[in-house]
């Protein structure tokens, strides 16, 4: 029976096309003669080639298990955004009060093993059975778009009842179930980008939206962008368009993308909206079209038009793609920039002095360094100008390392008697406690903001078990507070976590106490790059990764990642081009500017 099932639904529930161009055709395999269909798509040139799952209804000669794969295949097609044909997979009654809107459920299978859990077959004269999907779930889409790793076993039962037209589905696991293919063909992956707190910075967020197959990826992604932030940053952003704006039309004209609205929007938000707009279609546009904006079809200006670099983005906030930024590092206690060809220079002030007392330095983005005592009560501040003087900003029982945010304010998580609170300071300010309600009860060995401003990466200790989560900035001053705090990185037996870096605003390295190096996201499953013994500390930028590393005889070295080899390579080096390391006094502790 299950290799009739997979041959016959194989050829009527699941027709896949691939949609080639812009005004090229799709054709489907059916198992007989290919069979050219017109793409109804309109001219798409900032948009990949995707691939059609196109539903068809029902047969009544169909069993329970090819009902079940045809609605399957149905959910994840992308040409019927209605489900109206996975609707006459189902009961009248089921079908007036399924959802596909409430979410979408992904899961895997094992190609080893059955898709279907294995049961007596159907008596001929029976009215109801039920078909079980077994599998793995892999991730939950919600209905903001927010893509939720998440594991668990998939023991989901689909309810049949036979009548008049053959079996249909009368209960169902509810929303969409599409398998991580599905998915990927199904969903556009979208960079949705915003305004931080201040309106001076960007903050990315990221979302998978369905792809409309009448429309283009730039008219999708920028009608996601009008709708507003998804739940986890709703409260932490901001918008520069108006209230109630709608996208008339996204086009091409000129070598720019035209984006057409209904509203305007404040003279003195044009920067930040052209930033929004410019950053959220970067990876549609890395071929160097610019961007114009219009009003019903209208010049923005009334004598001229409304351009925008392709750039923008890049232009209102430096840090989204960072240029000529150092790092720095730690030898024999004194703190170094590198700076061309690889060669350290001590910065000016008390942080550029040997000074043995002070660990784990944070550069903020105004010339600032802070570092934890010795001892971990402290965490010190120095300006790295002349004359810079260290000055104790924060006290504590037992302090994490520090870390900066964009606004030069300083993080640090003091744990007395096994709690932990969030405590934080700028300049001429009292230090005052962040409210964290998930943060107290638990032990936090570090935390980090990210360049945005808004994502913080916390690794929390259970026991023996250590996890890294990522949470959302809420709130400014002493109103600030930690929310939505989700894992990427679990706990995994006795795992320990040696440190944690951002790359950016969205993707977090982690390395483990196996010095195994992570790349996690709140959007996506943690991946592994590379593993080395060496490695004791990391500090990242962009596409930049760097390691504190000591050999097995005691040697330290900075090390940078090098993508092309996959490899681990030192940097630092004295003026006449030779590596430098040494036992006591080596190169440690890297850290770029709010890394």
């Amino acid at each position: 029976m299950r290799t009739s099932t997979g041959r016959r639904v194989g050829t009527v529930g699941l027709i896949v096309a691939l949609t080639c161009g812009v005004t090229a055709c799709s054709v489907i395999p059916t198992g007989g003669k290919p069979i050219s269909v017109g793409n109804p798509r309109k001219g798409n040139p900032l948009g990949d080639p995707y691939a059609r799952v196109i539903a068809v209804p029902p047969s009544a000669d169909w069993s329970p298990e090819e009902v079940v794969t045809g609605f399957r295949a149905a959910m994840a097609s992308v040409d019927d955004p209605g489900r109206d044909v996975a609707r006459k997979y189902l009961t009248d009654t089921f079908a007036r009060e399924w959802n596909p809107q409430s979410g979408v459920t992904v899961y895997k299978q094992d190609g080893k093993q059955d898709e279907y859990e294995k049961a007596p077959p159907v008596q001929t004269d029976a009215k109801q059975t039920r078909v079980t999907l077994k599998g793995t779930v892999t991730a939950m889409i919600d209905q903001d778009g927010r893509y939720w790793p998440k594991g668990g076993s998939l023991n989901e039962p689909f309810t049949l009842v036979k009548g008049a037209q053959g079996w249909r589905i009368s209960a169902a696991p509810e929303g969409l179930m599409l398998s991580e293919a599905d998915v990927d063909r199904a969903y556009l992956k979208v960079d949705l980008y915003f305004l931080d707190s201040a309106w001076k910075g960007l903050v990315a967020d990221q979302v998978r939206v369905p792809i409309d197959p009448t429309s283009n990826f730039a008219k999708t992604a920028v009608e996601r962008l009008l709708k507003g932030p998804s739940s986890l940053l709703k409260k932490a952003v901001n918008s520069a368009f108006r209230p109630g704006t709608k996208l008339i039309d996204v086009t091409t004209e000129n070598n720019r993308v035209v984006v057409d609205l209904t509203k305007p929007v404040d003279s003195d938000r044009i920067a930040p909206m052209s930033a929004q707009l410019a950053g959220t279609l970067a990876e549609l546009t890395k071929g160097g079209w610019g961007f114009e904006v219009r009003v019903e079809g209208k010049l923005y200006y009334s004598d001229s038009l409304l351009a925008i670099d392709a750039q923008q983005h890049a232009d209102f906030d430096p840090w989204t793609a960072p240029r000529d930024v150092y790092p720095y590092y730690l030898a024999d206690g004194a703190l170094q920039m590198l700076g061309k060809e690889n060669v350290g220079q001590p910065v000016q002030g008390r942080a550029g002095e040997k000074d043995g007392t002070r660990t784990r330095p944070a550069i903020s983005g105004q010339g600032q360094v802070a570092a934890l005592s010795a001892d971990g009560t402290k965490v010190s501040v120095a300006p790295l100008a002349p004359g810079g003087e260290w000055q104790d900003w924060v006290t504590g029982d037992s302090l994490t390392p520090p870390s900066w945010d964009r606004y030069d304010t300083l993080w640090t998580v003091n744990r007395p008697n096994g709690h932990s609170s969030v405590v934080v300071r700028r300049d001429g300010r009292q230090q005052y406690q962040v409210w964290a309600p998930d943060l107290n009860a638990v032990h936090v060995t570090s935390l980090k903001v990210a360049r945005d401003g808004v994502h913080v990466a916390v690794v929390v200790k259970n026991g023996t078990e250590e996890e890294v989560k990522i949470g959302t900035v809420v709130g400014q001053g002493d109103g600030t507070r930690i929310t939505d705090l989700q894992s990427v990185v679990d706990g995994d037996g006795n795992q320990t976590i040696k440190d944690i870096a951002w790359k950016d605003g969205k993707t977090l390295y982690v390395l483990t106490g196996k010095s195994d190096l992570l790349e996690a996201s709140v959007a996506a499953e943690p991946k592994t790059l590379a593993s080395d013994s060496r490695i004791e500390s990391i500090t990242a930028l962009d596409g930049s990764l760097l390691a504190g590393a000591q050999d097995d005889n005691g040697n330290r070295q900075v090390l940078y990642w090098n993508r092309t080899s996959a490899k681990w390579e030192p940097m630092v080096k004295d003026e006449k081009g030779t590596v430098l390391f040494s036992e006591k006094d080596g190169p440690s502790s890297p850290a770029y500017p709010l890394g």
